[in-house]
């Protein structure tokens, strides 16, 4: 049963949420649904690394970020019936997203067999838990969250050359990864710089393909009620208005 109004919880997006609450996570949800969109873009558009890899890296680090917290923070209603704290927010989860992530891979696992479609449901999962490309992509975006993007002002103000690589060669371990596991980008086209080029916009193409996909299982695990009645809700919200299922879905379906 729903609290009163005098306890500061109304009828709305959640009984557990109160008024005020339930428009911070519609904000924290259109906040994740632009932020994903103009990180896929930013990749596909990406050139140079040494030019444009901040915009990637800082729009990636706290859109995924974001993503993983506002859908674990449904499921955490949907456990203990009520938002998780601030200390748990900041403390318990961080910023670390290869760990967040191991969390949210954690609830969906749990939740499959009350999805309204399991076998759908199991399908979504599978494609994103058996990726190879986004533990490396989570790895950059976990590297420049948390310490990373002070990198070389680190190195300025203590003349040391720091305790991890930078986020750039992070992003490279992305795409020598891809270059080295799908046959279509084995050969580089050395020598031709248009063919270079051309090469370079499909690689990036395909890296922001499997993070488009991932953001897509999310969304559809949600409305699938993996992370439990908010995150049904929360599920369409994350999700760009008339955006198709991602290609890569399809082709690798």
């Amino acid at each position: 049963m729903a609290l009163s109004p005098s306890q500061g919880r109304r009828p709305g997006l959640h009984p557990a949420l109160s008024t005020r609450q339930g428009f911070a996570l519609l904000e924290e949800a259109g906040s994740v649904r632009n932020l994903l969109r103009d990180t896929v873009e930013a990749i596909r558009s990406l050139r140079f690394v040494s030019l444009h890899g901040d915009d990637v890296f800082t729009l990636g680090s706290i859109g995924v970020e974001k993503a993983m917290k506002v859908m674990l923070g449904c499921n955490e209603v949907e456990a203990a019936g009520s938002w998780p704290s601030k200390k748990t927010l900041k403390d318990d989860w961080g910023h670390d997203i290869q760990r967040i992530s191991q969390l949210l891979d954690t609830a969906i696992e749990r939740s499959l067999a009350r999805s309204t479609h399991p076998g759908y449901a199991e399908s979504l999962f599978d494609r994103i838990s058996g990726s190879t490309t986004l533990p490396l992509l989570f790895a950059t975006f976990a590297r420049y969250g948390k310490s990373g993007r002070f990198h070389h002002l680190d190195v300025l103000a203590t003349n040391e050359p720091g305790s991890d690589d930078p986020p750039s060669e992070y992003w490279e371990r992305v795409e020598f990864h891809v270059r080295t596991t799908e046959p279509e980008f084995a050969e580089v086209p050395y020598g031709d710089n248009q063919a270079l080029d051309e090469y370079e916009a499909r690689l990036r193409g395909r890296i922001a393909d499997e993070l488009e996909a991932w953001w897509f299982c999310v969304h559809r695990l949600g409305v699938q009620g993996c992370f439990g009645d908010l995150g049904k809700k929360i599920g369409w919200e994350i999700w760009e208005p008339g955006r198709g299922e991602p290609h890569i879905i399809r082709k690798y379906a």
